[in-house]
């Protein structure tokens, strides 16, 4: 199965990559400088541009997911809100296909390191009651499924002793599509891309940006074209003409 974006899908979404960068740089002039980094305003700036960066990154990443599930055939994804037993629990992603009627809730996370153990717990407990409680707020949602998985979604790879399966973006396609897992590591590839350039000139010693070979990285090759789509499969991602 392909995944198929239209032009201004996939310029949409390098814009969102943009942003990213830009509403960093835009929160970081509001905050006053760090004491420590008095003699070097910009350092400080720095230090808070890379932390709003690395804050909203894996939010990004989520946000394009849950995008393409969508346009998936029979499937439908979002975040939501559910009742549990303490309260309100936030879902990263629930997504349902309503031809096989399975149900995926899972937890988004970079995954670029390790967890203690308290925050492991914590992710756990959170699950645990958001486990508990799905089958009600599918049954609401007039969703009759066969089958329910709960999981964690680790972008980078990071594992951890959890009692649910954690997934990374090189096995995502197994719960998807082969063309899922295309676009996000496009994706990924992309955004580490134009995080990288956009501050290679800031460091003292010579750094070798990551080439962005991506497809995203070529949209602005082809402005002028019309009617043309980008393709997502398992072997490649191209511009075709509609």
């Amino acid at each position: 199965m392909c995944l198929r974006l239209t032009y201004s899908e996939g310029l949409l979404w390098k814009k969102e990559s943009a942003k990213l960068l830009a509403d960093a740089k835009a929160r970081s002039a509001s905050i006053a400088c760090d004491p420590l980094f008095r003699s070097n305003p910009r350092l400080s700036s720095l230090v808070s541009e890379i932390d709003s960066i690395k804050k909203r990154h894996g939010l990004l990443i989520e946000k394009a997911l849950i995008f393409a599930i969508d346009k998936l055939p029979h499937w439908e994804a979002g975040k939501e809100k559910i009742k549990v037993a303490s309260g309100k629990a936030h879902l990263d992603c629930l997504a349902y296909n309503s031809s096989t009627r399975k149900l995926y809730v899972f937890e988004c996370k970079r995954g670029h390191g390790s967890f203690d153990g308290d925050k492991i717990r914590a992710i756990d407990q959170r699950l645990d009651s958001i486990n508990s409680a799905i089958g009600a707020h599918a049954k609401s949602k007039g969703w009759e499924p066969k089958s329910t998985n709960v999981f964690l979604l680790s972008f980078y790879g990071a594992k951890w002793k959890s009692s649910y399966p954690i997934y990374d973006r090189h096995n995502i396609a197994k719960l998807f599509e082969p063309c899922i897992g295309r676009f996000v590591g496009d994706y990924m590839d992309h955004i580490e891309a134009v995080t990288a350039r956009n501050y290679s000139s800031e460091l003292r010693d010579q750094i070798v940006v990551p080439s962005d070979n991506t497809i995203f990285a070529k949209l602005e090759e082809y402005r002028t074209e019309q009617g043309l789509d980008i393709l997502f499969n398992e072997a490649e991602s191209q511009f075709l003409q509609t």
